[in-house]
């Protein structure tokens, strides 16, 4: 199957789009082998009401804690490639979230997962939800957060 570039929430209110790009990052970070660390970023792009066009994942970073089971993402790097996305991108393009792999082939957010999210959540305008992706071996499983609810997108397998 290949990737799907395009999901919606179950009510149908919320669109997410990912550029070809983002989703080559995805497929090349994802753990194919045991032994193979974690991978992450943040995710940027376009608000468009309710809808999010996501044009551009960040790679784990040299300075990024990476092991076969956790993913610490460090600001320096991230950062960098984030304001300077936000300047060429003529001051519209924004941070809409996270992006790690697990080692699983459908993934499932840990409890380490959902307290960080509440994080950032914490951080944003409730009226601005979060983007946050885990990537697994087989599928890719995608929650837009805003306030303390969140929704999941269809679920999407990825392609070999």
């Amino acid at each position: 199957m290949p990737f799907v570039a395009e999901w919606s929430t179950g009510d149908k209110r919320n669109l997410v789009v990912f550029s070809p790009d983002v989703l080559r990052v995805f497929r090349h970070y994802r753990q194919r082998f045991f032994w193979q660390p974690e991978g992450g970023g943040i995710l940027l792009g376009r608000r468009r009401g309710k809808h999010l066009e996501v044009m551009l994942a960040t790679e784990p970073s040299p300075k990024d804690s990476r092991s076969a089971f956790s993913f610490v993402r460090e600001a320096d790097g991230h950062a960098e490639l984030a304001e300077q996305a936000w300047r060429q991108g003529e001051k519209q393009i924004d941070y809409l979230g996270e992006w790690h792999t697990h080692p699983q082939r459908v993934p499932t957010p840990s409890s380490i997962d959902r307290r960080e999210w509440g994080k950032l959540v914490l951080q944003r305008s409730k009226l601005t939800p979060i983007l946050v992706v885990v990537v697994g071996t087989k599928a890719i499983h995608a929650e837009l957060i805003d306030g303390t609810q969140g929704k999941v997108l269809s679920p999407i397998e990825l392609s070999e």
